[in-house]
């Protein structure tokens, strides 16, 4: 039977989920922009997260985040809707483009839903934003529900809603840093069909694709060293990965077409300890290229899935 405790974390409090029978775990800070600390499945930490408060609190590499109202890079921070200009604050130095939406700290979320079962359990939280940044003046409710099943399985609900009397520009995704070895040298990857977002030294894209064969099959990641965006080529249902390592096999999934996941981008972050598979639900920068990018009439809802499952070495 899976049990709620809310625990002391810095200035927040920190969620957890657990059952001792299966050896899953949840543990997650609404309060720093659903910060996920560490999904635990058959006894396994599948993620590389922030060890205590501090170490979240300076957010390095945005570990096990939501990322909204656009995840990536957007140019120069700037972008134009509905016949005016915004600008988001630059808080990528090295491309000198803002990066990844609102900071955590202005995402507080809020618990709105924790059911407990036997076999599985689910925490819902809401982001209710009044359109407060000069960046982004358009309101909407983010919601998002993670719900944790026995033997091994999790899975993520993505749902935003316009508030606004005009349509809105939106784009969203998560940041996990999947963790199943010691070095992801280690690790074997296999992805679906993908085109490469082809990219300058900004890292926006410059509107030109590759086919990408490298992880077609299985295959180590050895030395590679990704931070790419890609575009999957199936646009409907769901897609699959595969990672595998010491730990034992991942199978991560996300829902692909309009309205859905149609990107993830790849990261093998400096200390090669984790990989970031990301789903996004827009390109690089769509917030000028359109690209993805998901456009709501007042009062309209929409919602995407992803999730995975995992099973350990025996």
């Amino acid at each position: 039977m899976y049990q709620h405790h809310i625990i002391p974390f810095g200035a927040h409090g920190r969620h957890e989920l657990h059952d001792t029978a299966s050896g899953n775990l949840l543990s997650i800070v609404p309060a720093f922009g659903g910060c996920i600390l560490d999904i635990r499945l058959q006894g396994h930490s599948i993620l590389d997260g922030y060890k205590d408060a501090t170490e979240m609190g300076i957010n390095r590499w945005a570990k096990n985040l939501l990322l909204f109202p656009f995840p990536n890079r957007l140019k120069d921070g700037r972008y134009q809707w509905d016949g005016q200009d915004y600008q988001f604050p630059i808080n990528d130095g090295p491309t000198g483009n803002a990066l990844h939406g609102f900071p955590p700290d202005e995402q507080a979320m809020e618990v709105t839903e924790v059911v407990t079962e036997t076999d599985s359990a689910s925490i819902r939280c809401t982001y209710r934003y009044d359109a407060r940044f000069d960046s982004y003046p358009f309101p909407f409710t983010f919601d998002f529900e993670l719900r944790i099943s026995n033997p091994g399985s999790a899975m993520f609900t993505f749902k935003v809603r316009n508030d606004d009397r005009y349509s809105i520009p939106f784009g969203m995704g998560w940041h996990p840093y999947f963790q199943l070895s010691d070095t992801i040298d280690e690790l074997r990857l296999e992805l679906p069909p993908c085109e490469m977002v082809g990219v300058n030294q900004a890292m926006i894209p410059t509107g030109r694709r590759y086919e990408y064969t490298t992880f077609t099959q299985a295959r180590r990641i050895g030395a590679e060293v990704i931070d790419n965006c890609f575009a999957l080529q199936q646009q409907s249902g769901q897609v699959q990965f595969m990672l595998s390592g010491a730990k034992g096999e991942l199978q991560y999934w996300q829902e692909a077409g309009e309205g859905k996941f149609g990107f993830f981008q790849l990261f093998t972050p400096p200390h090669r300890r984790s990989l970031a598979i990301e789903p996004m639900s827009c390109n690089i920068d769509a917030l000028n290229n359109g690209e993805g990018l998901l456009v709501l009439e007042p009062g309209q809802e929409l919602s995407a899935r992803f999730g995975f499952s995992f099973e350990a070495k025996k």
